[in-house]
């Protein structure tokens, strides 16, 4: 008897736990507010400008170009607000949009540009799941994109001076993310996972 009640309390302290979990609700790759503030403060990349008002005073954010971008977790700061949070399938879509649109791309230049801007929004990625506790599937996939970006990067960056790329600070992110990723697949099969592993092996040789 004593068993079933501490198993019943586990269960509720579980629940409490999963309840205090947020939740995002932000449908774009940057939340209003930040894009708002950003824009005024003249803090937008040059990749999330309106085209045509880049030599403005304050040029114009273009929603579907703007990303959050991150921010190191302050005292005192809410960073758990539903409406500042990516939900799974948008930070997915974010991640994509970053490593195929922005970093696959042959007109954005120079790349060393290009990498500083996808790394650091990767980061804040990472920063959403971390906060909303993602798993699954699409946890996975956003992690498998990382690790691709920062290993090509790691090789096309590497004669680079150091003031354009860390290959320390990018070894460090790229080991996060493949021990987070391997740490994944062990809840299931999933398509790329040898590829991946065969890669964390390699990489670490």
């Amino acid at each position: 008897h004593k068993e079933h009640g501490r198993a019943n309390r586990e269960r509720v302290v579980e629940q409490k736990a999963e309840d205090s979990v947020p939740h995002g609700t932000c449908m774009t790759m940057c939340p209003a507010y930040e894009l708002r503030q950003r824009e005024a403060q003249n803090r937008l990349h040059m990749f999330e400008m309106v085209a045509g008002t880049e030599r403005d005073r304050l040029p114009r954010a273009d929603v579907s170009r703007a990303v959050k971008e991150y921010s190191r977790p302050a005292a005192g700061k809410d960073s758990t607000r539903a409406s500042d949070l990516r939900p799974p399938s948008v930070l997915l879509k974010t991640v994509c949009y970053l490593v195929d649109d922005i970093a696959g791309s042959s007109t954005f230049q120079p790349w060393t540009e290009v990498y500083s801007f996808v790394f650091d929004r990767l980061r804040s990625v990472r920063q959403d799941m971390i906060i909303q506790r993602v798993s699954g599937t699409d946890c996975v996939a956003v992690l498998e994109k990382s690790v691709r970006f920062l290993l090509y990067a790691s090789y096309r960056l590497c004669g680079q001076q150091l003031q354009y790329f860390d290959p320390r600070i990018n070894d460090t992110h790229l080991q996060e993310c493949l021990s987070w990723l391997l740490e994944s697949y062990r809840d299931g099969k999933h398509q790329h996972q040898e590829e991946f592993q065969a890669l964390s092996l390699l990489y670490n040789l």
